[in-house]
């Protein structure tokens, strides 16, 4: 499996406070710990509850499974992950 078809767009379908349960367009359900950036962050579940009642797709390495936050514009290829 190559580095770019880790990287998939999926759903966010259950939130707890210590894990993120997403599911891929092929249906296939990952499971993300919360990322230690993440830990003391207030607002991080709350954004992830509003994108599970949004139903938006985002990044998610499926591989590694880790949650991908960039701006596809401006962020470092080096940055991509929590």
């Amino acid at each position: 499996m190559d580095k770019q078809t880790n990287i998939v767009s999926a759903q966010v379908v259950d939130v707890k406070s210590n894990k993120i349960t997403l599911k891929t367009e092929d249906d296939e359900v990952i499971e993300v710990a919360r990322p230690k950036s993440a830990a003391h962050d207030m607002l991080f579940i709350q954004t992830m509850k509003d994108i599970l009642k949004s139903g938006i797709w985002i990044p998610v390495n499926k591989k590694l499974k880790q949650l991908l936050r960039y701006d596809w514009f401006e962020t470092p290829v080096e940055q991509y992950s929590f």
